[in-house]
């Protein structure tokens, strides 16, 4: 009886633990795809309501990311930063493009006018 009762603990510990570690992994792939379709956005052809669904979509893997956290593997974890960084960038080139658009457009306005005589 107290083998089938170890058996059993041991057999539920191992089907957590296995679960834990899929959710940490398949938290990593969708982190992953999502990165990775982040940086394949054109930056010229950007429109705001794609901006703030990204800004949505991030959120909420950040979200997840909290749960996730603690069952990440080192690697997992050096993964995750790297594909932050990643996406980090991206966004500061989207800003860093609309902001030189702003302030070129504006010079141009200023610039190009000419004074009445």
């Amino acid at each position: 009886m107290i083998k089938r009762l170890f058996v059993w603990c041991l057999a539920t510990m191992l089907g957590v633990s296995t679960m834990m570690a899929d959710r940490a992994s398949d938290f990593i792939n969708k982190y992953e795809l999502f990165v990775d379709g982040v940086a394949a956005i054109n930056t010229n052809e950007l429109q705001p309501e794609t901006a703030d669904s990204v800004k949505r979509v991030y959120k909420a893997l950040t979200v997840e990311y909290k749960s996730v956290k603690k069952q990440l593997t080192q690697i997992q974890l050096e993964k995750y930063y790297n594909l932050k960084a990643k996406y980090q960038k991206t966004v500061a080139m989207w800003k860093t493009k609309r902001g030189a658009k702003a302030v070129g457009g504006w010079v141009k306005g200023v610039v190009g006018k000419k004074k009445k005589s």
